[in-house]
């Protein structure tokens, strides 16, 4: 069962209107646009507009929602569910992926990031049992070509266990340099 959560405040009427849905998902869109909400009846989406108004209101709505739907899941749907997110905002995004890893929930994220200097696809990390080493988890990141310390930030990590991982993937040569003038890296 997937559980497809919509930021729609932040992600737009189009999206939701071109959402790819099976009649088995359970869709919450988050807005309090009447059109949204038109859209949502005509789909049979469940439309989610009783917070506040305000910054990040909607943010705080979802999250709450994500909270009391897996404390409402048995453990063996738990394993079978997945939450996945359609966003581009960055505080939204990391909630959401903190909540789903510290419940070891498969996921994903939708949508860009929005950094300072340009918009990167996201990538999405299932979870299942053992966790994603660090290596891993920055190897991951490397599909498109970007900076070590962009990517230390994504993932959160002090910086010396970040380089620690990080020089060993290039030792490996699991990770390159994307040209000699920048200090871009990509995946081998």
């Amino acid at each position: 069962m997937r559980f497809i959560f919509v930021d729609a405040e932040n992600t737009g009427l189009k999206e939701v209107e071109e959402l790819p849905v099976t009649i088995e998902d359970r869709v919450l869109i988050f807005s309090r646009l009447d059109a949204i909400k038109q859209i949502c009846e005509r789909r049979f989406f469940h439309s989610l507009s009783c917070y506040p108004s305000g910054s990040n209101q909607a943010d705080f709505y979802i999250i709450g929602h994500l909270v009391g739907l897996i404390a409402s899941l048995s453990e063996a749907q738990r394993l079978t569910a997945e939450f996945i997110l359609h966003t581009r905002d960055n505080a939204l995004i990391a909630a959401f992926q903190f909540q789903c890893k510290l419940h070891r929930l498969k996921h994903q994220i939708k949508g860009t990031m929005q950094t300072s200097s340009a918009s990167i696809d996201t990538v999405s990390i299932p979870t299942g049992s053992p966790p994603l080493s660090l290596e891993q988890r920055i190897c991951l990141q490397f599909h498109t070509a970007q900076t070590a310390e962009s990517v230390r930030k994504k993932l959160s990590q002090p910086k010396a266990d970040f380089l620690r991982s990080f020089n060993s993937l290039v030792q490996t040569k699991k990770l390159k340099r994307v040209s000699k003038s920048k200090k871009t890296w990509i995946k081998s």
